[in-house]
């Protein structure tokens, strides 16, 4: 896994379904004295919902991170 992948958990009525690789760059901003990349939530909603469109629209759908420091604007 490359320093610009982040892994999402998705999750459904609490339980794991699966797991994606996230790999669009995030906007560089200072966090905390380091610079790190920031990703909109949006954007990794849109494009977990391209895809899984099975997922679309289904209530109790959690989109997670796994076991990474990820900052969202």
């Amino acid at each position: 896994m490359s320093n610009n992948e982040v892994l999402l958990d998705i999750m459904i009525d609490g339980r794991f379904y699966t797991q994606l690789r996230y790999t669009k760059r995030g906007f560089p901003r200072m966090v905390d004295g380091v610079i790190t990349e920031v990703h909109k939530s949006k954007d990794i909603e849109d494009f977990v919902f391209e895809k899984l469109p099975s997922l679309k629209g289904k209530k109790n759908v959690n989109i997670g991170f796994a076991q990474q420091k990820v900052f969202l604007r």
